[in-house]
């Protein structure tokens, strides 16, 4: 059965454009889950930016409190900002991103294509909820 929906005043699922990199070493993995948790997100890929994603300053506060309790090594709140990617700061947090270099940067169109899935997940999730609360079933 196809995942669009046909019902009355229903738009179907837009396609997912971007594909976001999982995680790959420990270290991703862990900072992967903690930006799931605090940006209340299904899924962050290694090379999308926290900021894109929603991110802010005062959350940042969150994910370096996280980041302490969960892998026993609290960065420095510059840290954060410099390197915006799990998979920047997970390389500075395991030592593989020297003090000297700079973080990876994205391209326009990928930071784009980040911003576009997190607002179709965003979408689908209010979607959802406005029909939970009007008692409706998906078929």
């Amino acid at each position: 059965m196809s995942s669009h929906l046909h019902a009355q005043g229903s738009l179907p699922d837009p396609p997912d454009q971007g594909v976001a990199q999982p995680p790959v070493t420990a270290t991703e993995r862990a900072l992967a889950e903690i930006w799931c948790e605090v940006l209340e997100v299904s899924q962050v890929g290694i090379e999308d930016n926290f900021f894109d994603l929603g991110g802010h300053s005062v959350l940042l506060h969150m994910i370096q409190d996280r980041i302490g309790r969960q892998l026993g090594k609290t960065p420095p709140l510059i840290d954060l900002f410099t390197f915006p990617t799990v998979r920047t700061l997970a390389r500075r947090l395991d030592g593989d991103q020297p003090d000297d270099t700079p973080p990876v940067s994205r391209t326009i169109a990928e930071r784009a294509g980040s911003r576009a899935r997190l607002e179709r997940q965003r979408a689908r999730r209010s979607l959802s909820s406005d029909r939970a609360e009007r008692g409706e079933t998906r078929e």
